[in-house]
């Protein structure tokens, strides 16, 4: 219902449009019909003054006493259908046409004194005739209640010539030819009114879908477009229409990205915030500690709390040692600084990478036999990345040292690599309990521990796997953790070859 209610009122036009084309035309026909009984009377009429005039001059031409006088004028009277009177200078009638005239002459008037016609006939004001002529005009004859066009002549022979036509058939035939233009013009209503509704309907059909497409563009709906309407006003118009709807579109396309892309900067920037205020918080709770008590155990020392060299010592060993944590703290702090900033340079070369995990492990092997681990290196030494070397080398210490520090059970940490798609997956596994689900997003986070029972005496402050994530974006190369049986797994990826890299730049 709502459609078909849409579609009537988009119709209007069409409706206004044929409703006024009618008007006009049932208006001009009207003036039409109303004025063409005078105009007709009025054509006929003046086209039976010439025929009254061709025949007086036709009669003036006559030779009265010819042989063929009576007969000439009898033939003028039935050629032309009209009457005709000639009278004398003395007021008697010398001929006329009307019954009792023969081809031999006119006998009928015994006395020479006959009354006329025109004599009978009586000027007509009202009526309106073809032109305001001397010699033609209307009159009437009482007795008979006849009207008649007389139009008079003075003719070569002296005698005057009074020529009569009846009005009525004239009245006849502009009757007639009223009844057949009313018949035509009812036809002719019907057959135009048809045209026109047609036209009409052909014309304003390209509006109707104009309106219906800019309501569709009001709703935000962009997908129907004008058709090809000409190169008329009404095409120019629908190649706008689609112009503007391809351009709001676009715009409105645009705006969306625009508005996307801000709604993230701002949740980026309010993430970046509260990071931020994390970050504080965690680097003052960090460095609290340690100030607290070097600042104790200096106070201690310069209030001569002992005069025993061993407690001195101890003193000065513990201000040390909260000294190197606080120095550990900051050189992380510096490096996750540079590497989220950008400053530092990616400079990525080949090197052995497998010769790289050994010298780790080698390195670290005191510290895996004082915890009792067992590590197995399943790398070949032979393996060559294309990288940045003493990046990956941070990302394997931190890989390895946060095995270390939670393994446990059969206590091992295994190292292995696995080729694939142009890049090297490099897996460190440690024996020990699996991460909470929820902890696992969180790993990569500035000063996040999942483990709360080590303490800080283990010299870790939960930046080195955010240094990982960062060292990994630069490379643009996966990383991640997985809970595995027995233990969790570390792995992250490099390039094998430098062609990654051309590629992306």
């Amino acid at each position: 219902m709502k459609r078909k209610f849409s579609l009537f009122r988009l119709s209007r036009i069409r409706i206004k449009l044929f409703a006024m084309i009618t008007a006009v035309l049932i208006l001009f026909l009207t003036l039409i019909a109303v004025f063409s009984t005078p105009l007709l009377f009025r054509v006929f009429s003046f086209h039976t003054y010439k025929t009254m005039n061709t025949a007086a001059e036709e009669i003036n031409l006559c030779v009265p006493g010819s042989a063929t006088y009576y007969f000439d004028l009898y033939s003028i009277s039935g050629n032309y259908s009209i009457e005709f009177e000639l009278i004398n200078p003395d007021g008697s009638i010398a001929y006329t046409s009307a019954n009792g005239s023969t081809v031999y002459g006119s006998d009928h008037f015994s006395t020479g004194f006959a009354s006329s016609l025109y004599s009978t006939l009586k000027p007509v004001e009202n009526r309106k005739y073809a032109a305001d002529i001397n010699n033609f005009r209307i009159m009437k004859q009482a007795i008979s209640n006849t009207e008649y066009f007389v139009c008079d002549h003075i003719i070569d022979s002296g005698e005057t010539l009074y020529v009569y036509s009846e009005v009525a058939d004239v009245d006849n035939i502009v009757d007639v030819a009223g009844n057949v233009y009313s018949f035509i013009s009812i036809l002719m209503v019907i057959v135009m009114l048809l045209l026109f509704y047609l036209l009409v309907a052909r014309f304003t059909k390209p509006l109707v879908e104009m309106n219906d497409i800019t309501k569709d563009m009001a709703a935000l709906n962009f997908e129907r477009k004008c058709g090809n309407y000409g190169k008329d006003e009404i095409g120019e118009l629908g190649a706008s229409i689609n112009t503007l709807s391809t351009t709001l579109d676009s715009t409105l396309m645009d705006l969306k990205d625009k508005n996307s892309r801000l709604e993230k900067d701002i949740e980026k920037r309010h993430q970046l915030d509260n990071a931020r205020k994390s970050f504080i918080n965690n680097v003052s709770h960090e460095l609290k500690t340690p100030i607290a008590i070097i600042s104790g155990y200096a106070e201690g020392l310069c209030e001569g709390i002992s005069d025993d060299p061993e407690v001195i010592k101890e003193y000065c060993q513990i201000i040390n040692d909260e000294s190197q944590k606080m120095n550990s703290l900051v050189v992380e702090l510096l490096e996750l600084s540079k590497l989220e900033s950008g400053a530092q340079p990616f400079m990525p070369e080949y090197f052995r990478l497998g010769a790289k995990v050994q010298s780790l492990i080698n390195h670290l092997s005191l510290l895996f036999e004082q915890n009792g681990i067992t590590v197995i290196n399943n790398i070949p030494e032979s393996l060559i990345c294309y990288a940045q070397e003493d990046k990956i080398e941070i990302v394997l210490k931190n890989y390895i040292t946060n095995a270390v520090s939670h393994c446990s059970g059969e206590k091992k940490i295994i190292a292995s690599a696995k080729e694939r798609d142009g890049f090297i997956e490099i897996s460190i596994f440690n024996t020990g309990e699996n991460i909470a689900a929820h902890d696992l997003p969180e790993l990569w986070d500035s000063f996040y521990r999942a483990d709360k029972a080590h303490g800080r005496s283990e010299n870790r402050f939960g930046l080195g796997l955010s240094i990982v994530k960062s060292i990994m974006t630069a490379h643009a190369c996966k990383y991640g953790v997985e809970n595995v049986e027995n233990g969790v797994v570390f792995t992250f990826e490099v390039s094998k070859d430098s062609e990654y890299y051309d590629n992306k730049h």
